[in-house]
């Protein structure tokens, strides 16, 4: 008798290293949709019958709030502690069932889950796993093969030390959901390694194969990787659209895949680079440059605006502003001449602090993260990867070299001395203009 196929949709987490972003990283907002509705509700295959959503205290609510097409239930970890805990937590809404395990912020192709069921149900396989094939290190859990088998996961070997090039990532089928739970209250470990630990030892006496796949694949944990998601959605998801009521003024060039939301309006001497997402009743000014970028709904972006590769959300204000690879949440107002710089003077990799720890971003182009109602005055500069937290205000003409905690006033003064000018101009700028014709 075939058991029923449940999808546990593993979505807590203690998120503190998504700050400082105020939303929850697994429903924070993308093309007028959710992370969720594109990790989790395109990606389930209609074998699936019911859901259980494990949430933490942080996102019950909001995760509370989702609606599948199936029938579904939100159960509470009550603690952040991986995997297996997450497991347990749901024990009772899972029992006697097949399992099929989704990380609710690993982004990937929407047809890889669908293959991995279908493989696990027609070849007799106890699990089967989708192993993303990476180009470089990812902290993750590396499979080890062994005779066309998985034989193990190792959980962040560190670079040069892993056993196989393909990361485990979401989209996990169990054949028996007992079978895995009672292998999991069997396994002791000190890390968060539970889960890893329980399925090595089920794989020396269980089949376990990989369904291999090299496509996009985004795991949103930092905020600086929302770009990396917003960027693969943009990739896959955007074709070219005009909503009801869009408005197009005079010289205004569109390239690529954009897609505009119903009520948009694009002023005189635009340029639109796609692949772009505009929001619902978004004003596009005169003169502005807009690339592979998402905008969200009721934005303004004023008069001479450059936004590069950037995540803009709702209720944003810009005028003559350079947003390069930056993250602005929502309810974020920018001065005149106020930038969002991108670029070291070095070129070189990027790095922040998360917590104590330093980070390296692997991104050598990477501007402002600003969180949720930050107001920037005029021509404030703020250097790349700085983050800013939600509620603060900065001063006119200031240099941000450094993390602003949430609702802070940073302002400051620049010291001018005023003498007499004894200077004479040194010839004219004729041997300049000869330059330019």
């Amino acid at each position: 008798m075939k058991r029923e196929l449940i999808a546990v949709v593993l979505a807590g987490g203690a998120g503190n290293r998504f700050w400082p972003l105020t939303t929850n990283k697994i429903v924070f907002p993308f093309l007028g949709s959710t992370l969720f509705d594109f990790s989790v509700r395109a990606a389930l295959p209609k074998d699936v019958s019911r859901a259980v959503i494990v949430a933490s205290r942080d996102n019950r609510d909001a995760l509370g709030a989702v609606r599948l097409p199936i029938p579904s239930v939100t159960v509470l970890q009550q603690k952040p502690l991986g995997m297996a805990d997450a497991l347990l937590a749901a024990e009772s809404e899972i029992a006697g069932s097949e399992l099929l395990i989704v990380i609710a912020d690993d982004l990937m192709d929407s047809g890889l889950i669908k293959r991995v069921v279908a493989r696990g149900r027609s070849s007799g396989a106890f699990g089967v796993i989708p192993g993303w094939r990476s180009g470089k290190y990812f902290p993750g859990g590396y499979l080890k093969i062994k005779n066309n088998r998985i034989a193990g996961i190792f959980e962040k070997p560190g670079e040069g030390k892993t056993p196989s090039p393909y990361v485990g990532i979401s989209g996990h089928y169990i054949r028996s959901s007992d079978v895995l739970l009672d292998e999991i209250k069997r396994t002791r470990a000190t890390g968060d390694d539970v889960y890893e630990r329980a399925m090595t030892s089920l794989m020396q006496h269980e089949e376990f194969v990989m369904e291999p796949y090299e496509g996009m694949f985004v795991s949103l944990k930092y905020p600086w990787q929302v770009l990396d998601s917003m960027e693969n959605l943009l990739s896959t998801r955007i074709k070219s659209h005009r909503g009801k009521g869009v408005e197009i003024r005079d010289n205004v060039v569109i390239e690529g895949d954009v897609y505009l939301d119903d009520g948009v309006k694009i002023f005189e001497n635009t340029k639109i680079v796609g692949p772009c997402y505009i929001g619902k009743n978004t004003i596009i000014g005169n003169n502005n440059l807009i690339r592979a970028s998402h905008v969200g709904s009721q934005c303004i972006t004023g008069f001479s605006t450059d936004i590069t590769r950037s995540y803009i959300g709702d209720h944003c204000w810009f005028h003559t502003n350079y947003i390069g690879d930056s993250v602005v949440e929502r309810e974020v107002s920018m001065g005149s001449g106020a930038v969002l710089a991108n670029l070291r003077l070095d070129d070189g990799e990027i790095t922040t602090r998360v917590g104590d720890t330093k980070i390296a971003t692997g991104r050598n182009k990477l501007g402002g993260i600003v969180a949720l109602g930050v107001r920037i005055g005029v021509n404030v500069s703020v250097m790349p990867g700085v983050k800013i937290g939600m509620g603060s205000m900065i001063g006119a003409g200031l240099v941000i070299d450094r993390d602003i905690a949430e609702e802070s006033f940073v302002a400051g003064g620049i010291s001018v001395a005023i003498t007499k000018n004894t200077r004479a101009i040194q010839g004219n700028r004729d041997s300049f203009r000869e330059k330019l014709s």
